[in-house]
């Protein structure tokens, strides 16, 4: 009875990874991108521009890895694009916190939100979707 249901168990974690696409390579980029919402969140909450760049500094590292980290063939394209979008506005926060231009900043950190919120978009498939794939 104990092996049966262990047997069962094992398939039912097995169908459902296959069928919510988790396996490690959706689990490192997962971390690498929590981490990154870690350090954006930090860095809109920082009090100095030193602690900013700090964090900002921080991102770009968490940009780089998630652009080398394994992903989904079926979103890679867009996952890449969409990182190279936040790299560049993470590049111009850079270069307006060491400017002094902090409104600049926190515009360009409220961009890389809507980034996010865009880009989360492609990750999150519908049950229906799963079932009978994307027909658009």
């Amino acid at each position: 009875m104990k092996l049966s249901f262990a047997v069962l168990l094992f398939a039912v974690v097995s169908w459902s990874s296959q069928l919510y696409g988790y396996t490690s390579q959706t689990d490192s980029l997962e971390v690498i991108m929590k981490t990154f919402s870690f350090q954006y969140r930090q860095a809109v909450e920082a009090d100095s521009t030193e602690q900013r760049l700090v964090h900002v500094r921080q991102m770009q590292q968490g940009i780089v890895a998630a652009q080398q980290a394994p992903m989904r063939d079926d979103l890679a394209e867009q996952f890449i694009e969409g990182f190279q979008r936040v790299a560049a506005k993470l590049d111009g926060i850079e270069l307006a916190l060491l400017n002094g231009q902090l409104a600049q900043a926190e515009q360009k950190l409220q961009q890389i939100d809507r980034l996010r919120i865009e880009y989360h978009q492609l990750r999150k498939r519908s049950f229906w979707q799963w079932l009978f794939g994307d027909r658009s």
